[in-house]
């Protein structure tokens, strides 16, 4: 979805994944929406980028709704907002 489309209060949801395990020694890769988006030297500097370009969007675009997709060490993977507080969707309802 483009520009129109949050002109016209549709949300536009991105999600950056950002993995626990690096893909090579001292790479990282940041995916958005599926797509590589970035490599890093180490797991924070892609959640730092991540965390930086989904408050942009979402300053840019009001009806944004921006999840940071983080893989514990676990392998679960969880949801996070850009304050990194647990993923709410803005379409729920209380």
């Amino acid at each position: 979805m483009g520009l129109l489309s949050a002109e016209q209060g549709v949300s536009i949801v991105v999600v950056f994944d950002i993995p626990f395990e690096s893909v090579g020694p001292g790479l990282w890769l940041l995916q958005k929406n599926e797509a590589e988006y970035g490599e890093f030297c180490s797991r924070d500097d892609a959640l730092e980028c991540a965390v930086s370009e989904a408050r942009r969007i979402e300053q840019t675009h009001a009806f944004s709704d921006i999840v940071l997709n983080i893989e514990g060490n676990d392998g679960v993977w969880r949801a996070f907002d850009t304050s990194i507080r647990p993923y709410a969707s803005r379409s729920r309802t209380i």
